[in-house]
């Protein structure tokens, strides 16, 4: 099974604007639908949320941490969208290889059971994203493990 996500290139635009506007990590969500295609899992994304900074408890040049309230509000965004969730942030001055930092795979992985339990077990991925690469995983199913995203494709409208 080959795990994909898809982005619409206005939508990255948006993020990579939000995402390298400084210094301190930023943040935000895709909201995607999901298809099954022939032992291929794709996330489409068709929506976003660009986590503004009152939206932070700690936000950092090398470390977020959300605000239990902006979780909240965004998991009641993919519910009322009937979408799938991707939880994106970016690594400022990663350039052509970036990749989750110890921290972030520890706090994605707490994250994406509360996501199974707020969104009925729908697929969850999570993205970081350098200034020229982005690295990506995702959970489905019995969400025991993460599995690779074999690859991220921005494209189209």
């Amino acid at each position: 099974m080959t795990n994909n996500i898809i982005i619409p290139s206005g939508i990255a635009l948006t993020l990579r604007q939000h995402f390298f506007q400084g210094e301190v990590e930023q943040g935000a969500f895709l909201f995607a639908e999901e298809k099954r295609e022939g032992g291929d899992l794709n996330f489409i994304a068709a929506d976003f949320y660009l986590v503004p900074p009152r939206g932070w408890e700690v936000q950092m040049e090398v470390y977020l941490q959300m605000k239990d309230s902006e979780r909240a509000k965004i998991m009641k965004l993919a519910r009322e969208k009937n979408l799938c969730a991707i939880d994106c942030h970016s690594h400022p001055r990663a350039d052509d290889d970036v990749w989750f930092s110890a921290s972030d795979v520890a706090g994605i992985t707490d994250f994406a059971q509360y996501v199974k339990w707020k969104l009925d077990g729908k697929p969850f991925a999570a993205m970081v994203w350098g200034e020229s690469s982005v690295d990506a995983v995702l959970w489905h199913d019995d969400f025991t493990s993460a599995q690779r995203v074999a690859a991220v494709k921005i494209g189209g409208n």
